[in-house]
C-alpha cells in the first residue's frame, strides 16, 4: 500500500478483547506499528517477536496464545490474543475463535516481517559478511561463528553449523558431531528476533 496525499493508511487493527471498552490494541499502518499507543516507525524497528502457543495444564487444553511484538533500540511492546474453550462445561477447544485469531495474527506477522523483519535479516547478514559482530537473540554472530556467553559459554564455528530444530520451547542450534548432529546452543522461543535467527544463520552458511 502507498501513502496518498500525506494521509496515513491503516493496514490492520486488532483488539485483544473485541468489543470491550478497555482492551489492548495492535495497529499497523504504512508508517509503522502501534501497541496500545506505543508507536514504532518501520525504519526504527530492530526487534520482532511472534509465536502461537497451545497451553495445556495436566494434559488438558487451556488456551492458545497469539503474540506479536516489536521494538527499537530503547523499548519494546508486545500484543497478545487468547482463544480458549467453549461448550457447556468449557471443555472443548473453541476452534472458531482460534482459527479467526490465527488468521488475524498471521496477517499481522506477514506485515511485520515484510516491512521490518526482512530488513533486520538483511542488515545482520551484511554486517557479519563485512567483518562485524551482530547481537541477535542473546547470541553474538561474527565472521568466526555463533557465540553464546554467560556461565555456559558455547561456540559453533560456521563450518560446524548443521541447522536448527525447535523442541521443548527452545530453538536448538545444531553442530556436526562426527556423523551426527547435536544441539549445542539453545535459544528460548520467546527471545527477540528468534523467529528471524534461522534465516540469518542459513544465509551466512550458504
Amino acid at each position: 500500500m502507498e501513502r496518498h496525499c500525506g494521509v496515513t493508511q491503516l493496514w490492520l487493527e486488532l483488539e485483544a478483547r473485541p468489543g470491550r471498552a478497555r482492551t489492548a490494541r495492535l495497529t499497523i499502518t504504512d508508517e509503522g506499528v502501534s501497541v496500545s499507543g506505543s508507536a514504532f516507525r518501520w525504519p526504527d524497528i530492530t526487534r520482532v517477536l511472534y509465536q502461537a502457543v497451545d497451553q495445556h495444564v495436566n494434559g488438558a487444553y487451556l488456551h492458545t496464545s497469539f503474540s506479536i511484538g516489536v521494538g527499537d533500540a530503547r523499548r519494546t511492546a508486545t500484543f497478545m490474543m487468547f482463544s480458549g474453550t467453549t461448550g457447556p462445561l468449557k471443555t472443548r477447544v473453541d476452534h472458531a475463535t482460534r482459527n479467526a485469531y490465527q488468521e488475524q495474527w498471521g496477517r499481522a506477522v506477514d506485515l511485520v516481517v515484510q516491512h521490518a523483519g526482512e530488513r533486520v535479516v538483511t542488515e545482520a547478514v551484511l554486517a557479519v559478511r563485512g567483518g562485524a559482530a551482530v547481537e541477535m537473540s542473546g547470541l553474538r554472530l561474527d565472521p568466526q561463528g555463533i557465540h553464546k556467553g554467560g556461565l555456559l559459554r558455547r561456540t559453533i564455528a560456521w563450518p560446524e553449523y548443521a541447522g536448527v530444530r525447535r523442541e521443548n520451547s527452545y530453538l536448538h542450534l545444531l553442530a556436526h558431531h562426527g556423523e551426527k548432529e547435536r544441539s549445542r546452543i539453545q535459544v528460548p522461543n520467546g527471545a527477540w528476533n528468534v523467529a528471524l535467527l534461522p534465516r540469518v544463520l542459513q544465509a551466512l552458511t550458504r
